[in-house]
């Protein structure tokens, strides 16, 4: 297959991995967003329902800080039964300076974690946070909630880097031989051959099979989770193991694992 046709089915899977990554990641039920000052270091809980078995879900934060200022989160999540099950920590934070380039600003207003959870039901949320203050009364505002989505748009990245590679590669191949006068299309000793004609069709036919098993894939529900394990490869998780058996009826359910603790 030429160059140019590979370059060109590459991009068209980069742009599917792109556009299909975003509608797995749109929710799939309304869900408005909680005030922090309503609930954080608080032993008030945020509720949110799991629809099904293996649903992924997302937690979202935003919000605005203060110019060179932080605010941690850690939510602590438990099960229906009053069993904890893991934590997610998390900021957001704004810094201004200046350099040789003159004055910049960078902000952290969003964050997020996507996760399956192994049964569907009601789930309760503690949240606890901390600022570069260290006091209450300079706490900023934010927002979060728990939604569900509908898939693990994290599967088309490999797809999408791949392709990404492929396309990188036909593109550096093309700018060379436009640089030294030669033909796009390089040479075509089979063109009149019938098998190389439909080459392209085979090969994009596979491709585009490829991202579709890939899309499917990505939207079923995984009911076998190991919270543990996870946290292992995701840094904004935790679970920590001597509170995870403990009851919220107990006097003690919080374990104090969030950064700004009671």
């Amino acid at each position: 297959m030429s160059v140019i046709k590979t370059f060109i089915l590459s991009l068209v899977i980069v742009i599917l991995c792109f556009f299909g990554g975003a509608l797995l990641e749109e929710p799939i039920a309304e869900t408005p967003f909680a005030l922090s000052t309503d609930f954080s270091n608080k032993d008030k809980a945020y509720q949110f329902e799991v629809p099904e078995d293996g649903q992924m879900m997302r937690f979202e934060i935003k919000g605005t800080m203060k110019m060179n200022s932080w605010q941690a989160m850690d939510m602590e999540v438990y099960d229906a039964g009053g069993t904890y099950i893991f934590s997610y920590q998390d900021e957001l934070w704004s810094e201004s300076g200046r350099d040789s380039e003159g004055d910049w600003t960078e902000r952290k207003t969003k964050a997020s974690l996507e996760i399956h959870f192994a049964k569907k039901g009601r789930y309760t949320l503690y949240l606890t946070d901390s600022n570069s203050y260290g006091f209450k009364f300079s706490r900023d505002k934010y927002y979060f909630r728990v939604i569900p989505i509908r898939g693990d748009a994290s599967m088309l990245r490999p797809l999408r880097t791949i392709a990404g590679i492929i396309a990188f590669g036909c593109f550096c191949i093309l700018a060379y031989r436009h640089e030294n006068g030669y033909a796009l299309s390089g040479k075509k000793p089979f063109d009149n051959n019938t098998k190389y004609k439909r080459e392209p069709i085979y090969i994009g036919a596979i491709s585009l099979s490829l991202f579709a098993a890939v899309f499917l894939y990505a939207q079923t529900k995984d009911d076998d989770i190991n919270y543990a394990l996870h946290a292992y490869s995701n840094k904004k998780m935790t679970v920590d193991r001597s509170i995870r058996q403990q009851s919220l009826s107990g006097a003690n359910h919080r374990g104090g694992s969030g950064r700004g603790g009671k």
